[in-house]
């Protein structure tokens, strides 16, 4: 084995990419110190259309990311660090890698390249509207797939309940908190929840905020959260 995982990641870190993150943090916990994690963004490169006199049909010209991109990409890729380090991955186990142009082509170039053992990426779900974007403009992990060297593993992001669930919306959007900052104390009270993380097209009124209070509850009887009061207000902590 060369023990190295290739991780693809995308720009804003979506949650697939932070769900990815969190699954590869939990692999290397539990194999050799000697496994690495080849951290991968690759900026798009666009292709220019427009018809030109003069210009050849078969050599279409490609435009180079520009600063903004690759600054972009070495911040993202910091972010990635950065997570993996709070979930307790060691820095000497990862390797940050950028790269430009098409995404799929990319990843399975630098699969073959470093001859790792498999590719984790993250995707968008299975939900009829994704499949429909797949089929009409195709897909990353569906190149990746068709033409990796290697076994590809593919993390699809935990679905967020309907928005009509408040309580389970809430209770959600906690856990997705947590998940993300791993190590961190985090102090919830019932307003606070319902301001953060409303669903969308909804204004906070009593309803959300008592919907936040039963969220909160739970995950304390679920042992996720102790209930402290501080100051008369009842908080929700972590510790």
């Amino acid at each position: 084995m060369n023990k190295r995982i290739l991780l693809g990641i995308d720009t804003n870190l979506s949650p697939q990419t932070k769900q990815a993150l969190h699954i590869v943090s939990e692999l290397l916990a539990q194999t050799s110190p000697d496994l690495r994690l080849v951290v991968l963004h690759v900026i798009p490169i666009l292709q220019d259309t427009k018809p030109a006199w003069g210009k050849s049909i078969t050599a279409p010209r490609f435009f180079p990311p520009t600063a903004e991109e690759r600054l972009r990409a070495e911040r993202v890729l910091l972010q990635a660090q950065n997570a993996l380090q709070q979930r307790g991955v060691a820095p000497e186990r990862i390797e940050l890698l950028r790269c430009a142009g098409a995404p799929a082509d990319e990843i399975v170039k630098l699969a073959r390249e470093l001859q790792v053992d498999f590719i984790v990426i993250g995707i968008r779900g299975n939900s009829l509207a994704q499949r429909i974007r797949r089929v009409l403009a195709g897909s990353t992990s569906r190149s990746v797939l068709r033409l990796a060297p290697c076994p590809v593993m593919l993390v699809v992001s935990p679905q967020m309940p309907r928005s009509g669930n408040l309580v389970a919306w809430y209770k959600a959007s906690v856990m997705n908190s947590l998940s993300e900052h791993p190590g961190s104390l985090k102090v919830f009270t019932a307003s606070d929840v319902a301001q953060m993380f409303v669903p969308p097209k909804r204004t906070v009124g009593s309803k959300e905020v008592d919907a936040a209070v039963r969220a909160l509850e739970q995950l304390a009887c679920d042992g996720v959260l102790c209930c402290h009061t501080v100051k008369g207000e009842v908080c929700y902590i972590n510790d």
